[in-house]
């Protein structure tokens, strides 16, 4: 009897090891323990690879001021943002910033149907795209007119089809404004030729001046961001030649390319890093970009006026006012110097001051002051 029960207990115990051998091997082969994910998400390769992803960050954070010092091309591209995207980067362009896929040599793409397309040129042999939108309920083949014209010179990236572009155009159009747009060297459908200070100033004397061969109307200058830059120093440019135009206005302006390029978001990236100004600053004035609006402003022979909102993150408002206390230098027979921020609450920010009231009202006074001085009809 008693062999039969010990016989039992072993009997048991063999079934118990077995199905626990075998409750292992299933659960081993659902999870073996070498298997790539679970070396994947092991603790000790985690942090390993964590470890050689800071490495390779920091080596890269440390690099890029080296690079850019290094290689004046692409502290042009930095600047002027042009051309050259490939497809895939224009698609994400139109979704991020809002710059269509249209074909710029037909308006009508850009919701502009009452427009055309033709080119300008420039020195060097350079073709410059252009548009020229007539005033709200006339015909592009009017050009030229006697109405008042807005010279438009954009800032950098995309192109002259960009939204924020267009809409201003509009706003522009509708307040009894013929509007002259263009592309830089380099962008949209110019040239392809690489942009400089000195060429894309080039750029904007030579359709200034196709346009007053054309016509006697009133020309208003009109720069927006980078666009500012190169608005002053055209500006100074014709006052110094004795044909400036009839106003100059700065939207969203900086004072000087280096307290921009300070003030920059990327470069808070960097603002702790050593050597800051040998490092980004530097290199771009040896290559000849300097912007020095401050300096520029005061040649201006016209009325200038600096439009920024107080919410733009890309170029702090305070730039502009810095560029305003150096216009007020000028002497009092060069025109008054105005200054318009527009509080940040209503959120223009960088690109939006088109929809603002202050906008509005400065083109009014501006068609006020074109009636008063001959140029429309």
């Amino acid at each position: 009897m008693r062999h039969r029960e010990v016989a039992s207990d072993s009997s048991s115990l063999r079934g118990e090891r077995s199905r626990r051998v075998a409750a292992e091997k299933q659960s081993q082969e659902k999870t073996p323990p070498d298997s790539p994910m679970r070396r994947w998400l092991h603790p000790s390769r985690v942090v390993r690879r964590c470890a050689w992803l800071h490495a390779l960050l920091l080596c890269v954070y440390v690099c890029i001021p080296f690079v850019v010092k290094s290689f004046p091309a692409i502290q042009a591209k930095i600047v002027f943002q042009n051309s050259g995207r490939p497809l895939p980067l224009l698609v994400l362009d139109s979704l991020l910033v809002g710059l269509p896929l249209g074909n710029l040599s037909r308006p009508s793409e850009f919701n502009l149907s009452s427009s055309r397309a033709f080119f300008v040129p420039s020195t060097d042999g350079v073709l410059l795209g252009a548009w020229y939108i007539p005033a709200h309920g006339f015909s592009s083949a009017d050009f030229p007119s006697s109405r008042p014209i807005v010279l438009y010179l954009h800032g950098n990236t995309g192109h002259r089809g960009g939204s924020h572009r267009v809409e201003l155009y509009r706003v522009a159009s509708l307040h009894g404004f013929d509007v002259v747009a263009f592309d830089y060297r380099g962008y949209g459908d110019s040239s392809n030729v690489s942009p400089s200070e000195d060429g894309v100033v080039a750029d904007a004397v030579s359709v200034f001046e196709w346009i007053s061969a054309r016509s006697t109307s009133a020309i208003h200058m009109w720069g927006h961001s980078l666009g500012s830059g190169i608005a002053t120093k055209t500006a100074r440019l014709l006052s110094e030649r004795g044909t400036p135009p009839r106003s100059l206005v700065l939207e969203a302006p900086f004072n000087n390319l280096r307290e921009a390029a300070r003030a920059h978001p990327l470069a808070k990236l960097y603002g702790l890093f050593p050597c800051f100004d040998w490092f980004f600053v530097s290199p771009l004035e040896a290559s000849g970009l300097r912007f020095t609006s401050d300096e520029h402003v005061v040649h201006v022979k016209a009325p200038v006026t600096i439009l920024h909102a107080k919410d733009d993150w890309i170029i702090p408002y305070s730039l502009g006012v810095k560029l305003y206390e150096s216009a007020r230098g000028r002497p009092a027979s060069s025109g008054p110097v105005k200054l318009l921020l527009v509080d940040g609450e209503h959120g223009h920010g960088h690109k939006y001051l088109v929809r603002s009231a202050e906008l509005s009202q400065l083109l009014r006074e501006l068609a006020s002051a074109s009636r008063a001085g001959g140029g429309e009809e």
